[in-house]
């Protein structure tokens, strides 16, 4: 029999964090973070599921920052010295508790970003990916990140004036035992029973209360809950990666999170942000 002919092209550009649409299900897209030139058109990731995909590493990696070229990437695609200055990539952007600015002897990276980004309302939220976890972003980030965090429910329960401040709160939290982080490997099994959380926030909830921060209004912490695109859970998870294996391929059987789930193994597309790929879909 004549061998199988290769899926068309569907895509190729500069990973980066795959964008979300809310829906039911969620929706996915391919986007370009080209900085030096025409970002390619974002491509629906969605419409084939179910289908072969191969995702082929064509051996360059840009700054997703700078667009310099580079052998290795830092902080969702940095190059070493945009890791080392860009306020994008540094270290308060993943704790937020350990907000230098206004120090004399480590200023912020840059004015600007702060007051665009940190200084904005930030929301303290509860959610269940692997299992039930507290966590921050800005108010404006939701609820992409929930989905981004592959979320099955979520309930926003205060907001804060800025990041440092929601940041100080959730390390509190995490220092009692409250869980601020997602098992990707669990959370790529299966969905959870949303009924899980609900106890959880009224623990989150009341130790805020304890700390006299004040919670939103009730109406305002409504839950919300996302499905994701898979036909199959993976048995086993197996991790894909294109710096050992430059071309990965097999039927998408689900998306959740910034995961692919292929027939063959999973790859978290946000960890190879910068790297230049063509994806080959049908």
């Amino acid at each position: 029999m004549p061998a199988a002919s290769p899926p068309p092209l569907a895509w190729t550009g500069i990973l980066r964090k795959m964008r979300v649409e809310p829906g039911d299900p969620v929706a996915y897209f391919l986007r370009d973070a080209t900085v030096d030139g025409i970002p390619a058109a974002d491509g629906a990731l969605s419409p084939h599921l179910g289908a072969q995909v191969e995702l082929r590493f064509l051996g360059e990696i840009r700054c997703t920052l700078c667009g310099r070229a580079t052998k290795s990437t830092f902080s969702d695609g940095a190059c070493f010295p945009c890791s080392q200055s860009r306020p994008e990539a540094d270290i308060c952007i993943v704790k937020p508790e350990l907000c230098h600015h206004g120090q004399p002897d480590h200023p912020c990276r840059d004015e600007a970003f702060a007051q665009a980004q940190c200084f904005r309302p930030h929301v303290l939220y509860v959610s269940l990916t692997s299992g039930p976890k507290v966590g921050i972003t800005r108010e404006a980030n939701l609820p992409a990140r929930w989905i981004d965090q592959g979320a099955v429910v979520a309930m926003p329960l205060a907001m804060l004036p800025d990041r440092r401040s929601v940041g100080l709160v959730e390390k509190r939290l995490s220092d009692e035992g409250f869980a601020d982080r997602t098992h990707w490997t669990r959370m790529l099994k299966g969905d959870p029973a949303a009924e899980e959380l609900l106890p959880f926030a009224e623990r989150v909830a009341a130790r805020l209360t304890d700390w006299g921060v004040p919670l939103l209004p009730e109406r305002a912490r409504g839950p919300q809950g996302f499905r994701y695109p898979v036909r199959t859970w993976p048995g086993k998870v197996v991790s894909l990666n294109l710096d050992k294996t430059p071309l990965v391929a097999g039927v998408l059987e689900g998306i959740k999170g910034q995961y692919l789930m292929l027939d063959s193994g999973v790859i978290n597309l946000r960890k190879f942000s910068g790297y230049r790929v063509e994806v080959k879909a049908g």
